[in-house]
């Protein structure tokens, strides 16, 4: 027998669907800019009260829709309790060049209205991973932190821009351009990587 939680988890699921795939239509067609909540709604078939039960804004829908896309990339490849290390900086960035593979061919137009936004959420997201991974890897002091978040942004945006920068270039067509952008990148990161974990 299905409980009432369940069955109100199953219509929050459907809800919550139905508004990304909305929203997801509509920025197949328009700027992001050009898109509200009132559109979304009309186009999912909800009111507006539960588009806002579900988010706070478009911005919100937008950040959850990129966050959970780019998760799923991430999880398939590295676990919560992965430690910091080349082999895990390489996966970084094979997972990189899918994700930028994926939202190049999937949500072009979307992608170029609200590039801003979608890089920066990634990136930031990218340097949590890296931090997570070196939380794993070491305990550091109070005294270290600062030195070690800075390690991390450097890894994580220089890892984001660089695969961007060969995916916009159209450089990362097969396999063994992706291994060579890897080499290439883990080159210059292999002192930061000794210094975070020292």
């Amino acid at each position: 027998m299905i409980q009432k939680s369940q069955i109100n988890d199953k219509r929050i699921t459907k809800s919550r669907k139905l508004i990304q795939d909305a929203f997801l239509s509509l920025a197949n067609k328009n700027p992001f800019e050009n898109i509200t909540v009132k559109d979304i709604s009309e186009r999912a078939n909800v009111n507006r009260a539960t588009f806002y039960a579900h988010f706070k804004d478009k911005y919100d829908l937008l950040d959850s829709f990129i966050s959970d896309e780019f998760m799923t990339i991430v999880s398939s490849r590295i676990s919560p309790d992965a430690k910091l290390n080349e082999k895990t900086l390489r996966d970084l960035i094979f997972i990189m060049c899918d994700y930028h593979k994926t939202v190049g061919t999937s949500y072009i137009r979307l992608y170029k209205s609200a590039n801003i936004l979608i890089d920066m959420r990634v990136q930031l997201k990218l340097q949590n991973i890296v931090q997570n991974m070196l939380n794993n890897t070491r305990n550091c002091s109070k005294n270290e932190e600062e030195k070690l978040e800075l390690i991390t942004v450097m890894m994580s945006s220089g890892i984001y821009c660089a695969t961007k920068h060969w995916h916009s270039k159209g450089n990362l067509k097969d396999a063994s351009a992706v291994s060579a952008l890897a080499d290439e990148i883990l080159s210059f990161m292999t002192s930061w990587l000794t210094a975070a974990l020292d």
